[in-house]
């Protein structure tokens, strides 16, 4: 964090000492709770074993990356801490914050798309994500990081609204800690919750405590102290861009870049509010009364859902408005192929959900009108190639970094639209030879084998997935229904085939000796492909972001160090 910080201003200092009691804190914590110099009483010929649905490569991959991104929100926690007490200017405090945002908030991405991933892989239900309330305690910072990375861009061009954005940056890093929390207490009943000792949880409910009282104080303290509000609007002026008073007055139109990317901070704070509320209700219900209630799927797509869509509508219109703010009309006109190729799709889909329809719609305008915006900046067809390409090459990565993320977004939606609309599922008892058609496609029982392996046996079917359109047999799949031996559980182990469009996802059950024959469940998952590419490129668009400002500061940080190197000479 030193290194990035271009000078030894107090800021840098301020920041340090903060981000160094975190990490005091959590070692503090691993040392007297988790120490890993305990000896243990004595050694087992053979262990407890591990959690079957943990015996998985996604194991390897998605906690680290979730940690990361929950924990790499420590730094602008740390900035913002500073930048309060320091009372430093929004558009400095906003330059050297917004690179820790986004690398957090891509990491946090990928980390729970990978979560996802291994979920739809693992846990044998076919689904991509449940509202699992550990799921949604890491989607709640997440919600949260967005509107801050955009607000971030309000702070760094007009240099206002810095007490919010410093307020939605320690937000998240209390609802990072929130999550840990949750997931480690055991207080949330989930599949990936593995609690195993309550004073964890309880060292982590004190830690935050201590940091959600702390921060919220110090914000109070030193907002008071320099008399500013965290909605203050009061340096809204371009004066750092140099403009003239008649056009801070166009700022405030209504069709800008700014009053789009304010509602729709809005409108993410309102979904962080619908999931927090979600979450955490039927826990505080029980020990309040003792009664026992969930809060499932129809709760969240009822309410999430729409707010999702009009965050897609507000950042089309925002991604074509001025900062200075103009009229529809024009946006209209330039960009009417993306309007008219979005609306030729509805004869296809109007049949489906009104929900499935706009998500649809939304999604592919959204996506015609980035790669249309991209292709008016490179004057593409409309110069020779060569040109073309030399004006590409000209582009700024920053530039890039915003179209792969709202490119990204526009993907997952319509992938996960198309997956919703279009699933399809059947289970049935099969003895080999018998059959389970969904969609186009044929899935045959070819065998049943018991095998034996180290640690579980298993019962795995072979079956051949056809193509009923041309008679084709594409491929094999192996499901298996396992019993793990150390840990006396057992668990299915789904196997997929893939391709571009779409999944064939099939499970097995327990085999049913006096008929011979095996529960099987089969499902056709179209766009799983599609949403797994949205979450890469929305991941990789922030983290590209970072990359240009992170080798500013590292240019200067440079050059401060040979300036220090030459004065000691």
């Amino acid at each position: 964090m030193g290194i990035f910080t271009n000078n030894d201003s107090k800021l840098k200092k301020v920041s340090l000492i903060t981000q160094g009691l975190i990490c005091f804190c959590f070692l503090l914590f691993a040392l007297l709770e988790s120490s890993p110099f305990t000896k243990m009483p004595s050694v087992e010929k053979d262990g407890l074993g591990f959690n079957p649905i943990l015996q998985d490569i996604g194991l390897a991959i998605h906690p680290p990356i979730l940690y990361l991104g929950y924990l790499g929100f420590s730094v602008p926690f740390s900035l913002s801490i500073a930048g309060l007490i320091t009372n430093t200017e929004g558009n400095v405090w906003a330059k050297i914050v917004r690179p820790w945002v986004l690398i957090s908030w891509s990491l946090l991405t990928l980390g729970i798309s990978l979560g996802s991933w291994w979920a739809y892989r693992e846990l044998g239900w076919g689904g991509f994500w449940f509202w699992d309330p550990v799921e949604n305690v890491s989607l709640m910072p997440w919600l949260i990081a967005v509107a801050l990375t955009h607000l971030l861009l309000v702070v760094r061009n007009f240099n206002t609204l810095r007490n919010l954005a410093i307020l939605l940056t320690l937000t998240t890093f209390i609802l990072s800690v929130t999550g840990t929390f949750l997931v480690r207490s055991g207080i949330l009943t989930s599949v990936h919750t593995f609690a195993d000792d309550p004073r964890y949880g309880l060292y982590i409910l004190a830690l935050l405590g201590t940091i959600t009282a702390s921060s919220l104080v110090i914000f109070v303290v030193f907002t008071r102290k320099n008399h500013t509000s965290a909605m203050s609007f009061q340096c809204l002026t371009l004066e750092s861009r140099k403009k003239s008073a008649t056009q801070v007055t166009e700022v405030r139109r209504f069709f800008s870049r700014l009053t789009m990317m304010l509602m729709n901070n809005l409108l993410f704070i309102t979904a962080f509010f619908i999931v927090f509320v979600g979450t955490l209700y039927p826990t505080v219900l029980e020990y309040l009364t003792g009664e026992l209630i969930s809060v499932g799927a129809p709760y969240y797509n009822s309410l999430f859902n729409p707010i999702a869509l009009a965050i897609l509508v507000l950042t089309i219109i925002g991604q074509y408005c001025r900062w200075q703010g103009n009229s529809l009309l024009p946006i209209f006109r330039e960009y009417r192929f993306s309007f008219c190729s979005a609306a030729a799709i509805l004869p296809f889909i109007f049949h489906m959900e009104l929900i499935i329809v706009l998500s649809i719609t939304i999604s592919i305008a959204l996506l015609i009108f980035v790669l249309e915006a991209y292709s008016k900046r490179i004057r593409l067809f409309k110069v020779a190639l060569s040109e073309s390409i030399s004006l590409a090459r000209k582009v700024s990565k920053s530039y890039y970094a915003m179209m792969a993320a709202h490119a990204g977004v526009a993907i997952l939606v319509l992938g996960i639209a198309y997956s919703v609309g279009w699933q399809e599922k059947k289970e049935n008892y099969l003895k080999i030879g018998d059959s389970i058609t969904v969609n186009k496609f044929k899935v045959t029982l070819q065998n049943i084998e018991l095998i034996k392996e180290k640690n579980f046996h298993a019962v795995r079917g072979t079956m051949d997935i056809r193509n009923l359109l041309n008679n084709k047999i594409l491929g094999e799949v192996t499901p298996e229904y396992r019993f793990y031996l150390a840990e006396g559980q057992k668990n299915v182990e789904s196997s997929i085939y893939h391709n571009l469009l779409s999944d064939i996802y099939v499970v097995i059950g327990e085999i049913d000796k006096s008929k011979s024959k095996i529960a099987a469940k089969v499902h056709y998952k179209p766009g799983m492909s599609i949403i797994w590419l949205g979450s890469f490129l929305i991941a990789f668009g922030s983290l590209l972001a970072t990359f240009p400002l992170l080798r500013r500061f590292g240019s200067v940080a440079s050059i401060n160090c040979g300036r220090r190197r030459s004065l000691k000479l």
